[in-house]
């Protein structure tokens, strides 16, 4: 059968597979190379429209490092992940935390580009702003209301953690559905 899509819709499909892998607690080198397609996707399709205004440029600003070096940083493990040409026999270490902030602004540019964000990316972002509660600040609305939705979270093991998470993007297919993959957006 044949596949065809935009890279908007790669993008959000990439990126709802990588959130289910993640709050099903699956392998994390598989979160990160659908995480980190998708956070590249969705930075270039905002940085088309808008030259270095995706949240993925804000990331790369805020590092301190220069352009070059901050993308060799952020797509180290995705590189590794997808080449041994030039390294056959590296090893690659990183904190599996890394994919939750990958996808939470891969989220943030889905937004950008006018969404919509599917059920997966808004139940991520409510369990992600939960978890992390000093993000926004622990007072902003919207953490309150992610808070609301989860006891205590951040006090919870790992493996609780993430069950919270699946249960909770379950519990939203219910309610909602999936939601769509077509991009608000005409030039995308």
């Amino acid at each position: 059968m044949q596949v065809t899509c935009s890279k908007f819709e790669a993008a959000s499909r990439q990126l709802d597979e990588a959130i289910g892998l993640l709050l099903a607690d699956h392998d994390p080198l598989a979160v990160r190379t659908l995480a980190a397609a998708a956070f590249g996707l969705f930075g270039d399709l905002v940085e088309h429209l808008k030259p270095k205004e995706s949240w993925r440029s804000e990331l790369i600003e805020s590092s301190g490092l220069d352009r070059t070096e901050a993308f060799a940083v952020i797509h180290g493990a995705q590189n590794f992940l997808k080449h041994a040409n030039r390294d056959p026999h590296e090893q690659l270490s990183f904190d599996e935390r890394e994919n939750e902030e990958l996808i939470f602004i891969a989220t943030l540019d889905c937004g950008e580009l006018g969404g919509p964000l599917t059920t997966a990316m808004q139940a991520f972002q409510v369990w992600y702003l939960a978890l992390n509660p000093n993000k926004l600040g622990a007072n902003h609305d919207f953490t309150l209301r992610a808070s609301s939705a989860f006891q205590d979270l951040p006090t919870k093991s790992r493996k609780e953690q993430f069950a919270a998470g699946w249960d909770f993007l379950q519990l939203m297919f219910e309610k909602y559905g999936k939601g769509s993959y077509q991009p608000r957006n005409p030039q995308l």
